[in-house]
């Protein structure tokens, strides 16, 4: 049965009955996971007045859906996913937002919606930008040391995001993993999770609940020297949640050395938890990268996506999505004067919740 998004439909309707300035002649730039939600959310914004031709869209190469990219097509959305090269995801996408921010043609107002941070900052140069929504945690830390002259819809940090989108997230992370390890034949293993933020957190506990052997660590609650944890405890699995590089190719040589297979899973954007891209063979964006005894799981992209429609359920989403399409709504609607980062609207918040 198709889900109705019967919250983004209230978020619409609140926004779209205030009064605003006509938005058919700006430019909507984005960088988006091409899921089921998201094509539900474009077409709420063309609904609002949006003029699809100038909706240019980055797809993210272990995220995207084929599906979902040829509807999007079909609506008049000039979609952009490149093919995969194999190196490292980071340094391609930021190539692809260069590309993206020169199909704008000059002297036309811009809104960036962004996840990652790095068309926002690749655009940030530009002064026909009015404003930008960036939602996700990395794309915060890129963003809040830089001076940014126009405002930032802040949705990593809203509280309906940390909050609310961490245990489902870590819920899926869980069934991905626990269906990987019955795929394998990997009984009783022993597992660390790098990175105690939110989602780290929420990993560890149902980890926990469920009674597997795991144990945290992050350089931000006094732990040091993870290679010496991990030669220590030689772990089975080893869960990336941290959102940086947490081990070098080196690391990787070291870890070798222990004579026993090991499973690295990312749980954060884009492939930077491990070094795969030294060790990738093929282009194949889901397919495991085995060096020796390691295994980098899901070509050490996040194991939440694997190209489905729906990554976990439209309802799950739909939140997440909401503080999307209501923040960009409210940057027509208001006339926000202070530039870099500002929080989402309380009164966003307050229809979502």
């Amino acid at each position: 049965m198709e889900y109705s998004y019967p919250l983004l439909q209230k978020v619409f309707e609140h926004f779209n009955k205030l009064p605003h300035e006509k938005v058919e002649d700006c430019y909507l730039v984005c960088c988006q996971h091409l899921l089921e939600p998201q094509l539900k959310m474009f077409q709420y914004l063309i609904r609002f007045g949006f003029n699809p031709e100038k909706i240019i869209v980055l797809g993210k190469v272990y995220s995207t859906n084929t599906g979902i990219l040829k509807e999007l097509d079909n609506l008049g959305i000039r979609t952009y996913q490149p093919e995969f090269l194999g190196t490292s995801f980071d340094k391609e996408h930021e190539k692809n937002c260069h590309v993206i921010s020169n199909l704008i043609p000059k002297n036309n107002k811009i809104i960036i919606l962004d996840d990652g941070g790095q068309l926002i900052i690749s655009l940030s140069a530009n002064k026909n930008v009015i404003f930008a929504v960036e939602q996700t945690s990395s794309g915060f830390r890129k963003l809040e040391n830089k001076k940014i002259n126009f405002p930032v819809i802040n949705v990593a940090r809203s509280n309906t995001k940390l909050v609310q989108e961490s245990p489902f997230i870590a819920r899926l992370c869980y069934e991905r993993i626990k269906d990987y390890l019955l795929d394998k034949n990997i009984k009783n293993p022993s597992i660390i999770v790098i990175g105690l933020g939110p989602i780290g957190t929420s990993i560890q506990e149902i980890f926990e609940q469920n009674n597997f052997n795991i144990q945290g660590f992050d350089n931000n609650y006094g732990d040091d020297n993870l290679l010496r944890l991990i030669t220590n405890l030689k772990p089975d699995i080893i869960i990336g949640a941290t959102g940086f590089s947490i081990l070098s190719k080196e690391d990787i040589e070291n870890i070798i050395n222990l004579n026993k297979g090991i499973y690295l899973i990312s749980v954060s954007s884009s492939d930077r938890e491990f070094p795969v891209a030294f060790f990738r063979k093929n282009k194949t964006v889901h397919d495991d990268v085995i060096y020796k005894n390691v295994t980098f799981v899901n070509n050490g992209f996040p194991i939440t996506f694997k190209g489905n429609r729906n990554e976990g359920t439209p309802m799950e989403m739909e939140k997440t999505i909401c503080l999307l399409l209501g923040s960009v709504m409210f940057g027509i609607v208001e006339d926000i004067k202070t530039n870099g980062l500002i929080n989402v609207s309380k009164e966003l918040e307050i229809i979502i919740n």
